[in-house]
């Protein structure tokens, strides 16, 4: 079976390590055709696949691009991206807070054929919220994100927190309006649950942890659902090791044939 190509939106700790897995054959079945990075002139990597703008990256005609960069850059290419036949795979959740901008890419993808994907990313137990979703067995659920300071808020800011702290608590919509480059994980929450205006969420921050902890409780006629991770976080401490590695399963999924847990 032929090689799909994937592009690559966004050069940070994340799309890095997906670029390094990938070259690595981790996945089996890709390649990568091109990384567009404002800053992608100041890497290493080879010229043959830098790429200074999203028409450079599309002209390497990619099966599947995956966006890590952020909700400005997701906002501004996903229609482009869908227009040209092209898959896409979505880092940057939070986007979808934005109704309208969701309704028209639902819009599209049922107009080009084309898919979204939004990885499990650093939570797990969607696919237990999801089903209950679908059944509508599912009535509440809440998420507490504990992350140190400087994984949300600036240097001068985290500074001057000295004990745990309530940032906000409201829901999703909310929250991914706020904290975009944080709250990823309550984005598809909402999406897999019971919704951006009913999925209540705090955000807190604590200099006695040095991990990213996501703890979600959710509960219906399916029963109780209630998980803790303490997700190490990746170079950039907004973000954890896991989600590069939830782009992997997902890219695996899509070349399998026999799938567990799907």
């Amino acid at each position: 079976m032929k090689n799909e190509k994937i592009g690559i939106i966004g050069f940070g700790a994340i799309g890095q390590e997906i670029y390094k897995k990938i070259s690595r054959k981790v996945v089996k079945g890709y390649t990568i055709s091109g990384i567009f990075s404002d800053d992608i002139n100041t890497k290493n990597i080879s010229k043959r696949i830098k790429c200074n703008s999203l028409k450079e990256l599309l002209k390497k005609k990619p099966n599947i691009i995956i966006e890590a960069a952020s909700v400005e850059a997701f906002k501004s290419y996903a229609e482009q991206i869908l227009r040209n036949k092209i898959d896409l795979f979505c880092l940057s959740v939070c986007s979808f807070a934005d109704k309208n901008f969701f309704k028209k890419i639902l819009f599209l993808t049922k107009k080009t054929n084309n898919k979204i994907y939004i990885p499990t990313g650093a939570i797990s137990g969607l696919d237990a919220l999801s089903s209950a979703s679908l059944s509508n067995e599912l009535k509440s659920v809440k998420l507490i994100q504990r992350k140190p300071p400087k994984a949300l808020l600036t240097i001068s800011e985290s500074k001057k927190i000295r004990k745990e702290k309530i940032l906000l608590s409201s829901v999703a919509r909310k929250i991914c309006k706020k904290f975009p480059k944080n709250s990823n994980i309550a984005a598809t929450l909402a999406i897999c649950g019971v919704g951006f205006d009913s999925t209540r969420v705090k955000i807190i921050a604590d200099p006695k942890v040095k991990k990213n902890i996501a703890e979600i409780e959710a509960y219906g006629k399916f029963g109780k659902l209630s998980i803790c991770l303490e997700n190490n976080p990746s170079d950039n401490p907004k973000t954890s090791r896991l989600t590069a590695m939830s782009i992997l399963l997902s890219l695996k999924k899509r070349k399998s044939n026999f799938l567990c847990a799907y």
